[in-house]
C-alpha cells in the first residue's frame, strides 16, 4: 500500500513550523531564522533527527541556512510554492509507483491517455525527477511485451504524482494566506506542537 513515512510526516511538520514563523520570502519575518533547537523543542523530536532533515532540505534548496550564534533556517520560497512532491523527493526519493512506469516515461516519452506529454508543459516537464535518469528503456522489464498493466499503471502513477505536485505546504499545514499573520510562531508554541502534518 502507498504510504507516506513518519519521516516525511515530520518533514512537513518541520517546514510548517518555519512557515508559521513567517520566515520566508514575502512572510511576516522574511529575514528571520528558526534554530534547529527551537524546532526540535516545538516538535518534541530528537534534535539530531531535526537537524539532519533541515540540512537535507537546505542542500536541496528548499531552505536557506544561516550560520553563526543566531543562525538557523528559513524557507527559500513561500509555502504556497513548495509542493508535497518537493518534500517527499528529499525524504523518500523519486516517486515510482512501479518500476516499468519509471522506465516507460524515459523511454517512449509518450503520455498516457488523457495525460501530459513529456515535452509539453504537463507533469513530466514539471517533475523531471520523476523520469528515469539513465538510459534504461521499457525493455528492462522482461514482461513488458505482454503486460496489460503498463498503460493503466502509468495513468495511476501520473495522477498520484500530479496530486503530490498540486498539494502545497500552506495547504498541508493549514497556514493562513500568504500575508502577514497576526503573530509569530513563538507566541503560539502549544498550538503548533499539537498540529503535526497528517
Amino acid at each position: 500500500m502507498l504510504r507516506i513515512s513518519k519521516k516525511a510526516d515530520y518533514a512537513v511538520f518541520l517546514l510548517g513550523a518555519i512557515a508559521r514563523q513567517g520566515a520566508y520570502p514575502g512572510g511576516q519575518h522574511p529575514e528571520a531564522v528558526v534554530s534547529a533547537h527551537e524546532i526540535a523543542r516545538l516538535a518534541q523530536l530528537n534534535k539530531s533527527v531535526v537537524a539532519n532533515l533541515l540540512k537535507e532540505f537546505a542542500k536541496h534548496g528548499l531552505l536557506d541556512s544561516v550560520r553563526g550564534l543566531k543562525g538557523g533556517y528559513r524557507l527559500a520560497k513561500a509555502p504556497a510554492a513548495i509542493a508535497l512532491a518537493d518534500i517527499l523527493e528529499v525524504v523518500e526519493g523519486r516517486f515510482t509507483l512501479v518500476e516499468c512506469v519509471a522506465h516507460g516515461h524515459a523511454a517512449d516519452g509518450a503520455a498516457p491517455a488523457g495525460g501530459p506529454a513529456a515535452s509539453g508543459s504537463g507533469l513530466l516537464s514539471l517533475a523531471p525527477s520523476m523520469r528515469a535518469t539513465d538510459d534504461h528503456d521499457s525493455a528492462d522489464c522482461a514482461l513488458i511485451a505482454f503486460c496489460p498493466s503498463k498503460a493503466p499503471m502509468r495513468v495511476v502513477h501520473d495522477r498520484i504524482a500530479r496530486l503530490f505536485r498540486d498539494i502545497k505546504l500552506d495547504e498541508l499545514c493549514a497556514l493562513p494566506p500568504t500575508h502577514p499573520a497576526s503573530g509569530p510562531l513563538a507566541a503560539r508554541p502549544a498550538a503548533l506542537a499539537s498540529t503535526p502534518a497528517r
